[in-house]
């Protein structure tokens, strides 16, 4: 066995609210682990471990009665725990395992700081390069949590599919958290809408209204993607619809994601050799950065960091920008090509795992087997900082 790789990870369980969402959360990142030969993946819990298998095979009611012994024993569980989690990498060259957290959540701030003080390396997937999260803290690929192998396979083939649309953008109406900018990623969702709605070109625009539990959603959103013929539904598009109209497209326009992220379909586009358009490159960064005019193309009229919308004049660039692209094809081509080469590269599941154990065998060698436990420096900082 190889020194720098662990013999065994165990998945730590028990803190989080809701199991099924944390085991989904982690699950990209568990079928990557999976494919590291000799090494054997568990949970700490066989209650976890069995609740796990039966939801990888799709068992109806798993992740419910998983939900209800969670909520029997509440003891030492809270919410932030659910977006995070806790693993135990066990090296040959030390006695007590290798403290690893893996926080998926889309804010930009440390979702979990009592998981931050337990780690010795805190994997953090929206990781902003200007922010200091302290050096434990290191950048990760978002994961897709719907994807498995029989699906990523299914992308894959997707790269040689025939073009017939030149543009595509399926988008959910999301607003943000409470505040004063609760309604500007909708506002700025909808001139993104109306800047490619003047388009001459083949498209498929769709907007989805999300469910606002009881909240009646402001008409005048809708009234103006009506008027600039976009179709509006209520119903959410499927994964196939979705993947059938993404795939046909020789641009795919995908906006951040909730609290600007990178979206969780951006793998999916990588996958599948997309030529990914974004209203702006996204403010966080994966372990190799994505570059615009490589992997994606950045029209630069983004909504800004404190979800300022940028001036009504500057959506001419995101029709300028498509324009652009769509006449020069050889250009698209390559972006195309480079965002599957990236994904070959990177964004595999194993490519991620591989990195992760190098991240881990990397602070194995800079601790000192004889150094005494203590909490790390600055983690109040990095959960302080930032903004949801």
């Amino acid at each position: 066995m190889d020194v720098d790789q662990p013999s065994r990870i165990s998945l730590v369980g028990g803190f989080c609210h809701h199991p099924g969402l944390w085991h989904k959360c982690q699950s990209y990142y568990l079928m990557g682990l999976r494919q590291i030969p000799g090494l054997r993946l568990g949970y700490t819990s066989a209650i976890d471990r069995g609740f796990a298998w039966a939801r990888e095979r799709g068992w109806q009611g798993s992740s419910r009665t998983w939900h209800y012994l969670a909520r029997r024993n509440p003891d030492g569980r809270y919410e932030e725990a659910t977006h995070v989690g806790r693993y135990f990498l066990h090296f040959s060259t030390r006695a007590d395992p290798l403290r690893v957290a893996v926080d998926v959540h889309d804010i930009r701030k440390i979702r979990d700081p009592k998981a931050y003080d337990w780690a010795e390396v805190y994997f953090k997937v929206n990781h902003w390069a200007g922010l200091d999260y302290g050096p434990k803290a290191r950048p990760l690929v978002t994961g897709n949590g719907a994807l498995n192998q029989a699906r990523l396979n299914h992308l894959i083939a997707l790269r040689d599919h025939p073009k017939h649309l030149d543009l595509v953008l399926i988008a959910k109406l999301w607003p943000s958290a409470p505040g004063p900018t609760y309604w500007n990623p909708v506002e700025h969702l909808v001139r993104v809408f109306e800047a490619l709605a003047g388009l001459k070109c083949r498209s498929l625009l769709w907007a989805i209204v999300p469910d606002m539990k009881g909240k009646e959603f402001p008409s005048h959103y809708l009234n103006r993607l009506d008027k600039c013929g976009i179709l509006v539904t209520k119903t959410n598009v499927t994964i196939n619809e979705l993947w059938a109209a993404t795939s046909a497209a020789r641009l795919a326009f995908l906006r951040p994601g909730k609290h600007l992220c990178v979206s969780w379909r951006m793998i999916d586009h990588l996958a599948m050799g997309a030529c990914t358009v974004c209203d702006r490159a996204p403010y966080a960064q994966w372990p190799v950065p994505l570059q615009s005019g490589r992997e994606l193309f950045d029209c630069e009229c983004g909504i800004g960091q404190d979800e300022a919308l940028p001036e009504p004049g500057d959506y001419e660039r995101i029709a300028e920008g498509v324009r652009a692209l769509l006449a020069d094809p050889e250009r698209a081509a390559a972006i195309r090509v480079a965002a599957a080469n990236y994904f070959d590269r990177y964004v595999a599941p194993e490519k991620i795992a591989r990195y992760m154990i190098e991240i881990a065998a990397q602070a194995l060698r800079l601790s000192a087997p004889s150094a005494p436990n203590q909490p790390p420096a600055g983690v109040a900082r990095a959960a302080a900082m930032g903004r949801n």
